[in-house]
């Protein structure tokens, strides 16, 4: 298996770790803490980096035939919305207003949910490409 692909499906579990603790930590403490926005940064980190890995061992981005380009917008879809989770959760600690910590509590597992569908999706049609 080329070292691209090793690198990026470790980062993609990385990602996929901090996202999950990231976002339901924030769910289930209903605010959202210094800590778990330091997890979706990191988690957004780990993701950049599995996204470029993939890009540079598919030659660039894959927009053919429809399933792939259908997947890379959902995944660029997952990603700045896991980042965006990260951001308004910064702001929310920054301002300090704990009703906006907890909105943005409350509907960070969406983003989550897309970015874990694209995670499943690339896994189940391109995981059995590499493997066989």
């Amino acid at each position: 298996m080329p070292v691209n692909i090793v690198v990026g499906l470790v980062a993609l579990i990385g990602a996929l770790i901090m996202y999950s603790m990231g976002a339901w930590g924030a769910f289930r403490s209903k605010s959202v803490s210094r800590r778990q926005v330091t997890y979706l940064f990191i988690g957004f980190a780990f993701d950049v980096l599995a996204t470029a890995m993939m890009a540079i061992e598919a030659g660039g981005l894959d927009l053919s035939p429809l399933s792939d380009l259908l997947h890379t917008i959902v995944a660029f879809v997952a990603l700045f919305g896991m980042l965006g989770a990260a951001v308004l959760g910064n702001r929310a600690i920054a301002t300090g207003n704990s009703k906006t910590s907890a909105s943005v509590a409350k509907w960070m597992p969406a983003p989550w949910a897309i970015w874990v569908f694209v995670f499943v999706w690339g896994m189940l049609s391109r995981g059995s490409q590499r493997l066989g």
